[in-house]
């Protein structure tokens, strides 16, 4: 079962008015530290020298993401509040938002600032990762469709020396492209709700995105001018029928891409 869910798509929506009357007050925990790095207020019950490499690691990834989706990512101040164990990050998040308890990492956007709650365990860096994407792209641009912001968000998630490759998708996906099966492209734009998104969603949004940054200059500079088109607060339209505008034979190739792996 796949055990890790961002919060940010499924609770931007549900979580306005609790976010109004407790995320906003002061932060309160058994802090081991409290301390700023960057645009980051970090609040860690974690020794500060165990998590300080990852959290500078955070400035390499908005570099990371500015290059590559050629967009101007915000430096609004994200609040990184670190666990010590599942146990901690759920008496923490229970009364605040319940819907999230069993979730070992989670992003919320409030009106006017934006926290990313993350257990101290084997894949924190990996959760770190991916809920700072999504801190980074919701604090720089208006809208995103639900599959590019998870799929962008598997992508970052990853060691810049992976270069996007996720290996929890990629073989998976290897051996349904040699077996004919396509990917999808307009069931991804209907998705609306985390609830609705399964496994296979996760992988075929990083699919996409994966191949739009590595196929060729052509997909690269779609997905960035669609991006681009977003920040400036414009309406791009589907995704899709962006891209095969652009590129016409862009789901054949995205198919002959992965069989040729």
């Amino acid at each position: 079962m796949y055990a890790r869910l961002s919060g940010s798509a499924l609770l931007l929506a549900i979580l306005q008015l609790s976010l109004l009357t407790c995320c906003s007050a002061t932060i309160r925990a058994d802090w081991q530290a409290e301390y700023s790095e960057g645009q980051f207020r970090v609040h860690t019950q974690v020794d500060p020298d165990r998590i300080q490499p990852a959290v500078r690691r955070l400035s390499r990834l908005q570099k990371q993401i500015e290059e590559s989706l050629q967009i101007e990512l915000s430096d609004q101040t994200v609040d990184l509040l670190i666990f010590s164990s599942q146990r901690q990050y759920r008496d923490y998040v229970a009364p605040r938002v319940p819907e999230a308890v069993n979730r070992p990492a989670l992003f919320v956007k409030g009106p006017d600032a934006l926290w990313v709650h993350v257990v101290y365990d084997n894949s924190w860096e990996t959760n770190l990762r991916h809920e700072v994407t999504h801190a980074f792209l919701h604090a720089s641009l208006p809208f995103l469709p639900l599959w590019l912001d998870e799929g962008l968000a598997e992508y970052f998630e990853l060691p810049e020396s992976a270069k996007g490759v996720n290996r929890k998708y990629s073989g998976n996906l290897v051996w349904r492209m040699r077996l004919r099966r396509g990917l999808p492209t307009s069931e991804l734009e209907q998705l609306q709700s985390l609830t609705e998104m399964r496994p296979d969603d996760y992988r075929d949004s990083w699919a996409w995105v994966y191949f739009c940054l590595h196929s060729s200059n052509e997909t690269r500079t779609l997905l960035q001018n669609y991006l681009q088109t977003i920040q400036r607060e414009e309406v791009p339209g589907a995704f899709f029928r962006y891209l095969t505008a652009g590129y016409p034979s862009a789901v054949a190739t995205a198919e002959r891409f992965y069989r040729s792996w």
